[in-house]
């Protein structure tokens, strides 16, 4: 049985962007276990899905990267966020000193976790205010510990903490109180100790840690601390813990600047990634690995959803042990784009002689202002961010009944959950419960590569194996050019298809597709529950990508109340749904049900025989349902289906052209599509589960055309690619390929 739950995964890696164009180089990172050697190839990938009876696993060879066998060598990843000084001189020389903070501890009591910190782990001279493993707080300078004991942090609460040290009489002293009286417990906690002198060593340049201590075997950090922090201060001289207190709470404002050395508050600059210093000194910081910001501090009184509007009220940063932003690998080869490279999605293959092997994901997208075909297809990597590295499987209570079925766990998910290192999607919680709002590509990504994961990436592959049977040339775009060059990602291009599951757009990118829709553009949505989520990328460093669970949705997670949101942007998260832009009022369909036990298929409503569409079915039986076939469930509608509703924006002018039939008691109705919760919300007894195929025009000549289902595109390849769900998308494609305007006239 041990053996059967073993990953046996030795090699991984990834590049430094998702994104390349010809002319362009690529730098890929690797980690090897216990493997010498290894060659590397580029492909480009035509299908990334091994299932035998799929359009066929397929990644064509486009260059061999030369130089003889690579090295392998092993890199491990370093979890964990905190924030670093870097130690300018203002904080060395310090014999008299005081340090105090805010904090909202998540795990007390769960190992060593350090709150402030001087600290070098060689030597083992400075100073480490922390909290012990019984959850007390401790003050350790050198060898020489003293603890407020008796009294263990209150999970999610707010405490003072503070210390002193007097290296003149060798004495320090360690303090705590919980903000709100608690019955029940101690009011304050005191204790004192003596210090051996030699090892403050307040002359040696320590930087200074908030939220973890110098490691000299770890990344330069360890003993993390789980929860929030605020306001940490460092005062001159010897104070009280009630001078230090009401320093603290006035927001800075009890002491004149002169008694402080630094104090950071984390309420200035929240959609950045520094710290900054009030107390004139200019001992600013940066965090690292990308902690959560814009959350709730202590003062924090529920007038304001909105920091940016009440920024006092959001002074606290939350850190987490298990935050990643970038593993920071060293890069082991390097790959320059052919200027006559095609686009497409692509990947490294690396192979050892031991029968390991890995793939490295990437994306060839044309240079800005170039393009090589009339149709764009838009790799949704803001999805597949979005769910990087899920441990839903693993972690979620109840996910076997959420999909219904057993289990199975592939080797990259096997390994995921064995090596938390690697990070977590925004599917994920934190060790402490919180849900995980960032995600970034700056990793190994084991559920966005060709092979067994076969959610959302493989699937999409399905569509570009299509693409490659009809002989359709192609350019892919990203979801990170979309959100950073705006519709002049898309301008251009004639005809835009979307894949199985764009689920997560961000501001940009909604604007983007809504103006080239205007401005005559074609849009196929060939997929399910898309445009749900509102998301937003960082303007400063690449790569990561911020979502926020509101209230409603079908969410893993559910953020702390006020924390609604995003840092990155200012803009309040959630669905795009309540933030007054449901998908229905782009794409003219919106996200309605889960259905994962099986598919069905659709049937065509008497407005489809109009005449102005007979282009998109032509050679399609009248009388034929559409896709009673596929690779997911057996049916074209699946999964996660779309519905149209002119309550929800549906525009005018659509049509409805076909709906599913035969959901049953397998589709389920999406949460924010009801008010009160009852029985009747199965496909059985409720409308609105169901998936609707529509069309419809939009200005200068463009137009839109939805399927509303994740599982259309993996019907695709059915019996050679030979069937009513390929007939219909390439008669739809094509029309929107002409020159003619997309809508037809009733004949």
């Amino acid at each position: 049985m041990t053996e059967n739950l073993s990953s046996k995964i030795r090699m991984l890696g990834y590049c430094d962007d998702w994104r390349a164009s010809p002319g362009s180089t690529l730098n890929f990172k690797v980690s090897c276990d216990g493997i010498e050697s290894y060659r590397a190839r580029i492909g480009r990938v035509v299908c990334a899905d091994l299932d035998p009876a799929g359009p066929g696993f397929r990644i064509d060879p486009v260059d061999d990267i030369g130089g003889g066998p690579l090295r392998g060598r092993f890199q491990p990843a370093y979890p964990g966020s905190y924030a670093r000084i870097e130690d300018s001189g203002k904080l060395l020389g310090m014999r008299r000193f005081s340090a105090a903070a805010l904090v909202w501890p998540t795990l007390p009591g769960q190992g060593r976790q350090t709150i402030l910190s001087r600290w070098d782990d060689a030597s083992e001279c400075g100073w480490r205010l922390e909290l012990n493993d019984a959850g007390e707080l401790s003050l350790r300078v050198g060898k020489s510990e003293c603890v407020a004991s008796g009294s263990p942090m209150i999970r999610r609460q707010w405490h003072v903490v503070f210390a002193s040290i007097d290296l003149d009489s060798g004495e320090f002293e360690v303090a705590q109180r919980p903000l709100r009286e608690i019955p029940g417990t101690v009011e304050a906690s005191f204790a004192a100790g003596e210090l051996d002198r030699s090892a403050l060593a307040p002359d040696m340049p320590i930087p200074f840690l908030i939220a973890a201590c110098g490691s000299r075997t770890l990344a330069g950090a360890e003993r993390f601390f789980e929860g929030k922090i605020e306001r940490p201060s460092v005062f001159e001289g010897v104070v009280s813990l009630e001078i230090a207190e009401k320093f603290l709470l006035s927001g800075g404002r009890f002491i004149d600047s002169g008694g402080i050395r630094a104090s950071w508050d984390f309420a200035l600059q929240i959609d950045s990634t520094r710290i900054v210093d009030v107390s004139g000194n200019d001992i600013h910081g940066r965090v690292v690995n990308m902690p959560t910001r814009a959350v709730t501090g202590h003062n924090w009184n529920s007038s304001s959803l909105d920091w940016r509007s009440a920024p006092n009220q959001y002074g606290a940063i939350h850190f987490h042990a298990d935050d990643i932003y970038d593993c920071e690998w060293e890069t082991d080869f390097a790959w320059t784009v052919p200027a006559d490279a095609r686009s497409g999605y692509y990947a490294a293959l690396l192979e050892a002689d031991s029968g390991d092997s890995d793939y490295i994901p990437f994306f060839v997208r044309p240079n800005p202002g170039e393009r090589s075909a009339d149709l764009a297809v838009i790799a949704c990597t803001a999805t597949y961010l979005a769910y990087a590295n899920t441990h839903v499987k693993v972690d979620m209570v109840g996910s076997e009944v959420m999909s219904e079925c057993v289990n199975q766990l592939s080797q990259y998910e096997l390994y995921l959950h064995e090596h938390r290192e690697l990070g977590h999607s925004t599917y994920d919680y934190h060790r402490d419960g919180s849900g995980v709002c960032y995600s970034s590509r700056l990793r190994p990504v084991l559920t966005m590569r060709p092979g067994p994961y076969t959610f959302n990436y493989i699937n999409d592959t399905h569509l570009l194996a299509w693409l490659d049977h009809i002989d359709q040339p192609y350019d892919v775009i990203t979801d990170e050019d979309i959100d950073s060059r705006g519709v002049d990602a898309l301008s251009g291009y004639r005809t835009i298809i979307t894949l199985s599951h764009p689920e997560y757009t961000s501001t940009k990118m909604w604007d983007a597709f809504d103006t080239y829709q205007r401005n005559g553009g074609r849009h196929l949505y060939l997929g399910g529950n898309g445009f749900y989520w509102r998301v937003a990328f960082h303007d400063e460093f690449p790569g990561v990508m911020e979502c926020r669970k509101g209230k409603t949705g079908v969410r893993a997670w559910e953020g702390e109340p006020g924390e609604g949101h995003m840092q990155f942007s200012g803009e309040p998260g959630g669905l795009w749904r309540t933030c007054g832009r449901p998908p229905q009022s782009l794409v003219g369909v919106g996200y309605s049900s889960t259905m994962f036990a099986r598919s069905t298929y659709f049937r065509r409503t008497e407005a489809s025989y109009s005449q102005r569409f007979a282009f998109a079915f032509e050679g399609v039986d009248p009388d034929e349902v559409i896709g009673d076939f596929g690779r997911r469930g057996g049916g074209a509608a699946g999964i996660e289906i779309d519905r149209w509703d002119p309550d929800l924006g549906s525009p005018p002018n659509s049509v409805v052209l076909a709906s599913s039939e035969n959901v049953g008691i397998d589709g389920i109705l999406s949460c924010e599509e009801y008010t009160i919760a009852t029985r009747a919300t199965d496909g059985l007894q409720h409308g609105f589960v169901r998936a609707d195929m529509v069309f419809f025009e939009t200005p200068n000549s463009g137009a839109v055309f939805s399927v509303g289902s994740i599982t259309w595109v993996t019907s695709l390849s059915h019996n050679g690619f030979e069937n009513n769900v390929a007939r219909i998308t390439e008669n739809v494609l094509r029309h929107f390929l002409a020159t003619r305007p997309s809508g037809g006239s009733e004949g």
